[in-house]
C-alpha cells in the first residue's frame, strides 16, 4: 500500500518540554509542514481549489493533531509517521466545522467569514465532502487500521451532528410528555467530540506501531479528553449566555442537554421556557448557573482522571509525563478562551 513520504526538514527535540511548551512547539511545525503536505493530500485539485484548502485548515489550535504526535512519541514513534496522520485528523475536524457553521447558521469561524459565506452553502459542504473523503482515501492508502480508525472517527462525528439538532418545540414536547432521556447529553458529547479526541490519540499509537490494547487505551485516553473538552466548551456557553442575545433561542436549544443533564430540578420551568410561557429568563439562568458551574466542574474532573487513569501503564518517559498533564491543559486552552474566540477550533 502506498504511504505518504513526509521528509521533516528540521527535526526537533521536543524532551524535557512543558505539555503547553510541546503544543506550542508541535503546533508551529504542524503548520509548517502542512504547507507541504496539503498539495499532496489533495493531488487531484486545482491550484485554486489548493488554496481555499490552505485557507480552510489555517489557524486551528491542532490539539488533536498534537495528540497523533504526543501519543506517538510517547510510544516511541517518530514524528515524521506522526505527522500525515495529524494532517487527517486536522482535515476532519476542519470539514466537520465547515458544515456545522452552515447547519447553524454562524457565519465567522477563527474570526474570519465561515466558508459557506464566500463559497456559498453548495459549494462549502461539497469541498468539507472532499476533505473527509481524502483523508479517508489517504489513512486507507496508508495501512487497514489507519483506514478504520478515520472511517469511525467520520462515521461517529456525523452520527453526533445529527442526533444533536433538536428543535425547541420537540424538545419542550419531550419534557412535558417524560420522553426525553437525560443520558442523551453523555452520548452526543462522546460522539461528537470523545471520538475524534479518541481517533487522534489511537492514530498516534498506531504510527509508533503499538499493540492493539495500547491502541484501545490510547482511543479512551483520548475520548476522555475530548468529553471533558466538550463539557468545558458547553459551561464556558451556558456562562456567556444572554437573556437579550438574537440568537438566544437556538442556543437555548442546543443547551438544553446541558440543562437536563447537570441541573434535574428546572425540568417544569425548562419546558416552559422553551415553549416560550416562561419570561423571566434571567432570573432562572442566575439561578441554575451556580448549580451548572459545580456539578460540571466535578464531571469534568471525573473524566480527566479517567483519561489519565487509561495511561498508567504506558512506558515511563518525558513524554508520558506530557500526556498526563495534557487533559488538564487542554481543558483550560477553553476556560481561557476569550467569548471572541471560536472555542471548538
Amino acid at each position: 500500500m502506498a504511504r505518504l513520504a513526509v521528509e521533516v526538514s528540521s527535526p526537533k527535540e521536543y524532551s524535557n518540554m512543558s505539555f503547553l511548551d510541546y503544543w506550542r512547539a508541535i503546533k508551529t511545525q504542524l503548520d509548517e509542514e502542512f504547507v507541504h503536505l496539503i498539495p499532496e493530500f489533495f493531488e487531484n485539485l486545482s491550484a485554486q481549489e489548493i488554496k481555499a484548502i490552505h485557507g480552510i485548515l489555517k489557524d486551528g489550535k491542532r490539539v488533536r493533531g498534537c495528540l497523533v504526535s504526543l501519543m506517538s512519541h510517547a510510544l516511541g514513534g517518530k514524528i515524521e509517521d506522526a505527522i500525515p496522520r495529524a494532517m487527517a485528523i486536522e482535515c476532519i475536524q476542519a470539514a466537520s466545522l465547515i458544515h456545522d457553521d452552515y447547519v447553524d447558521g454562524d457565519t465567522v469561524r477563527r474570526n474570519r467569514p465561515a466558508v459557506w459565506t464566500i463559497e456559498g452553502p453548495r459549494k462549502a459542504v461539497l469541498l468539507g465532502d472532499v476533505i473527509f473523503a481524502t483523508a479517508l482515501q489517504k489513512m486507507i492508502e496508508t495501512s487497514q487500521r489507519d483506514g478504520l480508525v478515520i472511517t469511525q472517527a467520520i462515521a461517529t462525528t456525523a452520527t453526533g451532528a445529527y442526533r444533536e439538532l433538536h428543535a425547541a418545540p420537540d424538545l419542550a414536547q419531550a419534557l412535558a410528555e417524560g420522553q426525553y432521556r437525560r443520558e442523551h447529553y453523555n452520548l452526543i458529547i462522546h460522539l461528537k467530540t470523545g471520538a475524534l479526541f479518541g481517533a487522534a490519540s489511537q492514530l498516534g499509537a498506531i504510527s509508533a506501531g503499538a499493540s492493539s490494547e495500547l491502541s484501545a487505551r490510547a482511543f479512551k485516553f483520548g475520548s476522555h479528553v475530548g468529553e471533558a473538552y466538550q463539557i468545558a466548551d458547553d459551561l464556558e456557553e451556558v456562562m456567556n449566555l444572554e437573556a437579550e442575545s438574537e440568537q438566544l433561542s437556538a442556543k437555548m436549544s442546543l443547551l438544553t442537554p446541558v440543562f437536563l443533564y447537570f441541573s434535574r430540578e428546572t425540568d417544569l420551568r425548562l419546558a416552559r421556557l422553551l415553549d416560550g410561557k416562561e419570561d423571566n429568563f434571567q432570573s432562572w439562568l442566575e439561578q441554575v448557573r451556580t448549580v451548572l458551574k459545580m456539578r460540571m466542574g466535578g464531571e469534568i474532573a471525573n473524566r480527566l482522571e479517567r483519561a489519565t487513569s487509561e495511561i498508567r501503564h504506558f512506558p515511563e518517559n518525558c513524554y508520558t509525563k506530557m500526556l498526563d498533564a495534557a487533559p488538564s491543559e487542554i481543558v483550560r486552552m477553553i476556560q481561557k478562551t476569550t467569548s471572541s474566540e471560536a472555542v471548538t477550533n
